[in-house]
């Protein structure tokens, strides 16, 4: 599958030199991102997020990162997605039992139980690419023998008529 993804340079530099790049636990979504890496059954600390080229996309992740990868991954090491499917898990994971993400913690959340057991279920059925809206790729980790190319990407993280107002006040 070819596979697009956004990282760092830090990555680019890993997979350069030969070696496999792991991503580390996220602070801020490490909850959503642990439950991914069980429903899924992955073996790694942090799942790492792309998409299918010649598919919808609906995030790229260029506001944090610099580099996009190219890569061409093996079937057998890449989940799909939902994309909208994910998004709805990492905001209903957050109002699940302290020590067990598949369990809401009150009957007073926004979804009930059981459509939070199907949104699970969605994410663990594995489909082919063509059968999703939006389809999102997860790797347990990038190898350097996977990369195709790479494009470094120059985003300034504000619009243009923010950055013009900001330049007014700092000459």
């Amino acid at each position: 599958m070819i596979i697009e993804t956004y990282q760092s340079a830090i990555v680019l530099k890993i997979l350069r030199s030969g070696k496999v790049y792991r991503a580390h636990r996220n602070l801020r979504n490490d909850l959503a991102y642990s439950s991914l890496v069980d429903l899924l059954g992955l073996h790694c600390e942090c799942p790492i997020f792309g998409c299918l080229k010649y598919h919808k996309k609906c995030a790229d992740g260029r506001v944090s990162s610099s580099v996009k990868l190219i890569l061409n991954v093996p079937d057998q090491f890449v989940k799909l997605t939902e994309y909208s499917t994910w998004a709805d898990f990492m905001y209903f994971v957050r109002q699940t039992q302290p020590n067990n993400y598949k369990k809401l913690a009150s009957d007073r959340t926004e979804i009930s139980q059981h459509k939070f057991n199907h949104m699970m279920l969605m994410l663990q059925n594995q489909r082919p690419a063509r059968e999703y809206h939006v389809p999102q790729a997860i790797l347990e980790e990038i190898r350097p023998e996977w990369l195709v190319d790479y494009h470094t990407v120059h985003f300034t993280g504000f619009s243009a008529p923010l950055r013009r107002l900001m330049a007014r006040f700092h000459r």
